[in-house]
């Protein structure tokens, strides 16, 4: 039965049984808490999503035969399964290991008790197989994975993370179905009840991270040093609190800078700069740039976020 089952998830059958476990986390949705009933293994499969952790944790459970432990992760208790020194787990997109294995979101490895989780520019823990907190302590609502990136909806927020860049924006109903409807055949039974954000909200943000390290020096803590390393900036001059930067086509771009804890905020209320605002800070040993997507700028049209990460990410480079 579980062959025929597997079949219909587009799971080659004859897969290693770790390897089939990895391929149905990535292939059905995830709500934290359980939202509906106990439900046997085919009604999971025909809906492609599962209503919780357990839920989830039985089905791999059916699949690899490792040790079911209990460990933590998303700021509480975590199922997972360990054998042979791999481990699969609820929100898990690989078989975890000592070897660094590349899932649809970033990459992987299993070393010292915990799965670490390397994406948006920096590696952090991402399940630990005791019950020591683990560095993501935020919960979520909703959790699946497309071809290259994974898409978590939590606190009225839909993130879309990859390797290198993070976008958020509200998670309304229309934005949740649609982007779910594009990237995982999924009942619709999965949104019941989900916290939607109210409205459109605030603007679409994008950022990307770094480590200090790679940086290795101040310039960072200078706005124009960082606006004037910009594509497209060709001069950046000072004006009280204002900076002025004139572009490659000819045209004039007035940011307001203002201090923030950390680091640093520049906006701009003008101009056809994609980015309304740029934030930067540290984080620990970490760099954070962050911009905010001018209005009227749709964040999910297509090829827009991986450009602007992009961009952001080349700046940071440029910076050290």
């Amino acid at each position: 039965m579980i062959v025929d089952l597997l079949r219909l998830l587009d799971i080659p059958p004859d897969l290693p049984a770790a390897e089939k476990a990895a391929a149905v986390v990535r292939c059905c949705a995830l709500r934290r808490e359980a939202t509906a009933p106990s439900r046997d293994v085919a009604s999971v499969v025909e809906s492609r999503w599962f209503s919780g952790t357990a839920e989830c944790a039985r089905f791999l459970g059916e699949l690899f035969r490792g040790s079911m432990g209990r460990g933590a992760a998303f700021g509480g208790p975590w199922p997972f399964l360990q054998a042979g020194g791999r481990v699969v787990a609820p929100a898990l997109p690989v078989v975890a290991s000592a070897t660094e294995a590349a899932g649809p979101d970033g990459s992987y490895r299993f070393a010292d008790g915990a799965v670490r989780r390397e994406a948006v520019g920096e590696e952090r823990p991402f399940l630990s197989t005791g019950r020591t907190a683990v560095a993501d302590g935020v919960g979520f609502d909703l959790m699946w994975f497309g071809a290259g990136e994974r898409y978590l909806v939590r606190d009225g927020i839909l993130e879309i993370e990859d390797l290198f860049s993070a976008l958020r924006l509200p998670a309304t109903a229309p934005v949740v179905r649609g982007v779910l409807a594009k990237t995982l055949r999924v009942d619709a039974e999965v949104l019941s009840d989900l916290p939607f954000a109210p409205r459109d909200g605030a603007g679409a943000e994008v950022e990307v991270r770094r480590p200090l390290e790679l940086v290795g020096n101040e310039r960072w803590r200078e706005p124009a040093e960082v606006l004037s390393a910009r594509p497209g900036i060709r001069k950046v001059t000072q004006q009280a609190d204002r900076l002025v930067a004139e572009t490659e086509g000819g045209t004039e771009l007035v940011f307001v800078a203002s201090e923030e804890p950390a680091g640093w905020q520049l906006f701009s209320w003008e101009g056809d700069h994609p980015l309304r605002t740029l934030a930067m800070r540290s984080d620990g040993d970490v760099l954070c740039f962050r911009g905010i997507l001018r209005p009227g700028l749709d964040p999910l049209t297509p090829g827009l976020r991986q450009r602007l990460a992009f961009d952001l990410r080349s700046d940071l480079v440029a910076l050290g």
